[in-house]
């Protein structure tokens, strides 16, 4: 996943003419050397830069870079000169306009002399499934080197892409990685000198130096490699085996791979960041056993959208939906339709829970990054179904044509959502300019209801309405008959429409029950789930009737569900009688408190009995196991409570970060070693999407 930040920056004006349009962005070159003092935080940057076709008429630096700006070919007469901030707020300092003193036009090459220090500290870094919280943008020092793209640590250019040759002098032992490939490695008098060229021209520089292991092969034309913090010959080889596989699966489904190399590599403080030919993943995502089956081939997909195909700046991000369905949901389908099927229900469980506030929502086409559960259900599920009614309409295979039509056309430029549309109906012939507007220009979802059903002889009547204002859906009906299932589709363009299928002994109807439509679920149609929780705008934290260890371990754990924030708590193993309305995390509540939710969940699916649970029929040891499970409100049953019972003070507080990732489902036990978490949902009552017709036989 691909981030930005806010950062606080320079802004010089020039007086050369205008960059071109975006159709053609402008490309600068970095011909740059960074040498890395650790015990000073310090980098100190010569970097001589060259623009095609023209100049940019601003660019960015860093507040704590200061040094000087001259024209590299007379190395004479200062252009600019910043004076550098140590103790520059980078979130507050606002943005200072300057001009080439003296100059009618900017120099065909700058060459600029900087220094400056980065000393970030990692913290209380948070990155997370359901919110991005803190993180960094630069830090260097004896924990490690990392630079993000947007800490401008070298001079940025607005709307332009970047080509770059960076010769990179660290202390010997340190290993950094940044875009393109390493063309020269070479120690010599207790410094390590490495050479990295990157001739595609790409959207940001990112650098990481740390003292890795480092496990390389050749996969056709790609370096590929793994950057460990500790020596571990089998998950560098798990990895690598998943980078061969994805690499070949998307450049059969997309196009050839962009890049001459794909490196993962391991940080030292929590991130998930997919960069033009490598991955930053934090060491403890790493090493959970479903990332490299599903995550990493997130982060692989992003090199074809996005780190290759970029977002235009106007329209919306369609990145992180398209990667998602290419990548995420993809696999699902790999494995089998009831595992695609799942996922899709998924997302709109998760649209259902983040964005139950028609405030939280908004339009793809005003979607621009993630960074809390509303803004993923909408950027990446709501997109992600888009992508899937699209493929549903055209066959995957004009679907699959037309994507890869948009990378050999955009390949190292800006695409738009318009530009898919545009190939969608080259490959089909048919205007999807009113699919688009309702799916993109709109906030919202249709929402769905049966209002009737009856048998005309060997016809079934359906009588099916949507609120307003109406979408126009292609909307999937099941048929069950005594001789199997009619599965057809009815085109719905009004607010209450009847149609006949025919299906002969018909007995039951449903509608879009494999949730092939993006729409909006009802609550019957929901089961308790974790996401539920998660995306409930305030929580209260009840903690255990507890002193010492455990209490101050569920403390650590309420801090960690909301990354950053003050959680609002309440002691005594129960809520108090005069809680606010509203979602609940009970961590090891008093018997009464687990005894009320445990009565309302579907009957023999849980049982808790001192130490033993007994969940769906298997029997799990609560001191070798921990259970999170979502449960409803025995004061409101239409909100949804979390309960966490963990027996070990040690590990309560780490499983704030696990649970995120589960948020679809219903109940989790983790094993308190090394081994599968269980995991699972509870039934759903049904709901109004299903109608049954043996009482009109």
């Amino acid at each position: 996943m691909r981030t930005t930040r806010a950062c606080a920056f320079i802004l010089l004006a020039a007086t050369a003419p205008a960059a071109p349009a975006a159709s053609s962005p402008v490309v600068v070159h970095h011909e740059a050397r960074l040498i890395f003092d650790l015990d000073r935080h310090e980098v100190r940057v010569i970097d001589v830069v060259s623009a095609a076709p023209a100049w940019p008429d601003s660019f960015t630096l860093n507040p704590r870079l200061g040094g000087q700006a001259r024209r590299d070919e007379a190395a004479a007469g200062i252009l600019a000169t910043f004076g550098g901030d140590a103790g520059a707020d980078s979130a507050s300092r606002a943005p200072e306009r300057r001009a080439w003193p003296g100059e009618e036009a900017a120099p065909t090459r700058v060459r600029f002399e900087l220094a400056g220090t980065f000393h970030e500290s990692t913290e209380g870094v948070v990155f997370s499934r359901e919110n991005v919280g803190r993180e960094i943008s630069a830090t260097i020092g004896e924990e490690g080197i990392y630079l993000a793209a947007d800490a401008h640590w070298l001079p940025s250019f607005q709307d332009a892409l970047v080509t770059t040759r960076l010769t990179i002098d660290t202390p010997a032992g340190w290993e950094p990685v940044t875009n393109g490939v390493r063309v020269s490695r070479e120690e010599r008098d207790g410094r390590l000198v490495t050479v990295w060229e990157e001739a595609k021209p790409v959207d940001g520089i990112a650098l990481v130096a740390q003292r890795f292991h480092v496990t390389e092969e050749q996969f056709g034309d790609v370096a590929i490699s793994v950057w460990l913090l500790q020596d571990d010959a089998p998950l560098a080889a798990k990895y690598l085996e998943r980078t061969r596989a994805y690499l070949a699966l998307y450049g059969r489904m997309i196009g050839p791979y962009p890049f001459g190399k794909f490196a993962t590599v391991e940080n030292w403080f929590p991130t998930g960041y997919g960069f033009p030919s490598w991955t930053l993943l934090g060491g403890a995502v790493m090493r959970l056993p479903f990332i490299p089956y599903t995550s990493f081939g997130h982060e692989i997909a992003h090199n074809w959208w996005g780190n290759s195909v970029y977002v235009a700046d106007e329209g919306g991000n369609w990145c992180e939906g398209l990667t998602s369905y290419c990548a995420d949901y993809h696999y699902k389908a790999q494995e089998s339709p009831a595992a695609a099927r799942d996922y899709r229900r998924g997302l709109l469980k998760d649209y259902q829970a983040y964005v139950s506030d028609p405030a939280r929502d908004l339009p793809l086409r005003e979607f621009r990054a993630r960074h809390s559960g509303a803004t993923r259900a909408i950027g990446y599920g709501k997109s992600a179904m888009v992508f899937h009614m699209v493929e549903r309409s055209l066959g995957s295979g004009r679907f699959e044509q037309a994507l890869r039509d948009v990378y050999a056309a955009k390949r190292f430029a800006r695409a738009s959502w318009d530009d898919f549309f545009a190939a969608f109906a080259a490959v089909s012939g048919r205007d999807f300019t009113s699919f688009g507007d309702q799916w993109l220009a709109r906030a919202g979802a249709p929402l769905l209801t049966l209002e009737g059903a009856a048998v005309r002889g060997d016809r079934v009547e359906i009588r099916l309405a949507q609120d307003a204002p109406a979408y126009e859906l292609d909307v999937p009906i099941v048929v069950t008959t005594a001789k199997g299932t009619v599965d057809t589709t009815v085109r719905l363009a009004g607010l209450r429409e009847t149609f006949e299928i025919v299906a002969p002994e018909a007995r039951a109807v449903e509608v879009d029950p494999d949730c092939h439509l993006f729409r909006r679920l009802h609550p019957q149609e929901i089961e308790p789930t974790i996401s539920q929780v998660l995306g409930a705008p305030a929580l209260l934290f009840v903690l255990p009737d507890a002193t010492g260890a455990e209490l101050s371990a569920a403390e650590a754990f309420a801090r960690g569900m909301v990354e950053g924030e003050t959680p609002l708590i309440a002691g005594g193993g129960a809520p108090p009688a005069d809680a606010p309305a509203g979602a609940k995390v009970l961590c090891n509540p008093a018997s009464g408190a687990l005894a009320e939710r445990l009565a309302l969940l579907p009957q023999g699916q849980l049982t808790v009995s001192g130490d033993l649970a007994f969940l769906a029929g298997r029997r799990f040891s609560l001191r070798e196991n921990d259970l999170v499970f979502a449960a409803p409100d025995p004061r409101d049953p239409a909100v949804t409570d979390l309960i966490v019972l963990c027996r070990s003070a040690a590990r309560l507080p780490g499983l704030a970060s696990r649970v995120g990732h589960y948020g679809k489902y219903s109940y989790l036990v983790l094993p308190a070693a090394r081994g599968e978490v269980v995991k699972g949902n509870w039934p759903a009552a049904g709901g109004p999407l299903t109608w049954r017709l043996d009482a009109d036989r």
